[in-house]
């Protein structure tokens, strides 16, 4: 099996890096992950836009790069959340959980340089040839905001001796301990761990090529509020109401009301008496701009 190929039957590397990401970005975000493409990435793969991206070559196990895409909106972002005010910085977690889990998979021989950020033409510029691509979008509602795009080539040819790396470099490394022998895999025995292999689940991912229906919500039950009016009071005022008082509101009589759903204005009406209750017969819908309140 092919490291793309086990990547995506599990899906378990675009899960942790998902995972990393809404821990990133907060908000208490909770992001989609579309179904894996195996393809080179175009720029229908990618949000729409304005692109930041980050980049990590492999230098070592097989010759390949980690992507992260994300619109500009996000790089804007991530640089207010970085110490530095750099898109790198904050993108660190998310890179380091995409190493972390190739520990798991065929790539676990890969070393990564340190991550630079790339411009949308290097991306083009730097596809690895005869490589394979797994692409992962990242979805938050309806919009597109990230892709992580993998590449893995071929083994990368090792010489006798190793080359020493460079004082002050920092290498962020995605592999297992030293086997006995180079590429050669352990066998069970009694120091030795054998690996589980777990069902594969496709939970979690989203079909881009087939939205989900909204008749999943018909029965999510929503607050709706008829206002009538507002008044902004002191303290002073609001501790000098008596009963029979009068609170003069800030709409005219014979205004509309308007109808909120859970505080979000999306209609107005007028008051009407059904059977000794009130109701509000809707006069008009608000869109747009108008929904502002």
């Amino acid at each position: 099996m092919s490291i793309i190929t086990e990547i995506t039957v599990t899906n378990a590397v675009a899960m942790s890096v998902a995972a990393a990401f809404e821990q990133v970005i907060g908000a208490d975000v909770i992001l989609g992950v579309g179904r894996p493409k195996i393809e080179a990435p175009t720029l229908e793969h990618l949000p729409a836009g304005s692109l930041r991206i980050a980049r990590m070559e492999s230098t070592a196990g097989f010759e390949g790069a980690i992507f992260f895409v994300v619109t500009e909106e996000v790089g804007l972002q991530l640089e207010r959340l970085a110490p530095d005010e750099e898109m790198i910085t904050a993108l660190s977690p998310v890179l380091m959980a995409a190493t972390g889990a190739l520990q798991n998979s065929e790539a676990s021989d890969m070393e990564f340089e340190n991550p630079e950020e790339i411009t949308s033409e290097e991306l083009v510029g730097q596809l690895i040839a005869d490589a394979e691509y797994a692409l992962y979008s990242f979805i938050d509602g309806n919009n597109r905001i990230a892709t992580f795009v993998l590449a893995v080539g071929a083994p990368i040819s090792q010489s006798d001796d190793a080359t020493p790396e460079p004082t002050g470099s920092v290498t962020v490394r995605a592999g297992t301990p030293a086997r006995a022998a180079a590429g050669a895999r352990p066998t069970a025995g009694p120091d030795t761990v054998n690996r589980h292999e777990f069902q594969h689940l496709s939970e979690g991912l989203i079909d881009l090529a087939e939205p989900r229906s909204l008749a999943l919500l018909h029965d999510v039950e929503m607050g709706v509020t008829a206002e009538l009016g507002r008044r902004r009071m002191t303290v002073r005022d609001l501790l000098s109401l008596t009963p029979g008082a009068v609170i003069e509101l800030d709409r005219a009589a014979g205004s509309p009301v308007d109808v909120l759903v859970n505080g979000t204005l999306i209609a107005r009406g007028e008051v009407v008496v059904i059977d000794e209750e009130f109701g509000i017969r809707i006069a008009e819908i608000v869109v747009g701009a108008d929904a502002n309140i």
